[in-house]
């Protein structure tokens, strides 16, 4: 072939245009990379810069745990980034307070924690000695109460029935199963063993509960009884539940 022929060979190859899918997958690939190093630089910008640090941190509702108390117990998230704090932190923070049930967190950026304390529902009062201490369901100490403190609920006494795990946290459920108003009503409670609770109301009537089986049923016949027609001569003192089936009244 004379150069004059390879010449007009190489004129007739035709140059074809770069594949545009492997264009696009490049673009991809690149806009990918991107967006990966962006989101790692934003995690650690939140993660570790002192520009995102805890500088306020506002608590709510607590109305049994003092604000000291709180404030002592949250000082080590004070200068932590907020992106690093979360309930199971907070909580953590808060374990040595057992009337704290559990926290909802939530951060404001910049530099602000705000916590929602929910705390354990009190249900009685027990009086050991000279010592008196609000208790949970559980039959758990929530706080310790101060000599001005005098919250309306049932009064316990720490008898050695009532010393028994066992028999005060059976006691201190069938209180807490009791509605709001009934629970008002009561005055003092007591139990002499796992199977025997009884309870003394306000108006002088004492309700003999049994154990803490079936407390929505014998709820519901206690209140029916209390809401009855009296018999102003012959009024009942005793309520007898313990066989929610078979009340008796005398």
């Amino acid at each position: 072939m004379t150069p004059a022929e390879a010449s007009q060979s190489k004129s007739n190859v035709l140059d074809l245009p770069p594949d545009p899918r492997k264009r696009n997958r490049k673009r991809w690939i690149i806009g990918l990379s991107t967006f990966v190093a962006l989101i790692i630089t934003l995690v650690l910008v939140l993660s570790f810069s002192p520009i995102l640090a805890i500088k306020n941190i506002q608590v709510e509702g607590n109305s049994l745990v003092k604000d000291k108390e709180l404030d002592s117990a949250l000082e080590p998230l004070h200068g932590v980034p907020l992106a690093r704090v979360g309930t199971g932190t907070v909580m953590e923070l808060l374990q040595d307070l057992p009337a704290v049930k559990d926290a909802i967190v939530q951060t404001e950026i910049p530099s602000t924690l705000n916590i929602k304390i929910v705390e354990h529902q009190p249900v009685a009062i027990l009086i050991d000695g000279s010592k008196r201490s609000l208790v949970g369901a559980e039959g758990q100490t929530l706080v310790t109460l101060g000599a001005k403190d005098k919250p309306k609920l049932p009064e316990v006494k720490a008898t050695k029935a009532i010393k028994d795990p066992k028999v005060f946290s059976m006691l201190t459920r069938v209180l807490s199963g009791l509605p709001d108003k009934l629970l008002a009503s009561v005055d003092h409670a007591t139990a002499t063993s796992k199977d025997f609770v009884e309870l003394n109301l306000k108006n002088g009537v004492k309700v003999i509960w049994g154990n803490d089986q079936e407390i929505a049923l014998k709820t519901k016949v206690l209140e029916a009884l209390l809401g009855a027609e009296k018999d102003k001569e012959s009024p009942i003192k005793v309520y007898d539940i313990s066989s929610p089936q078979h009340p008796v009244a005398r």
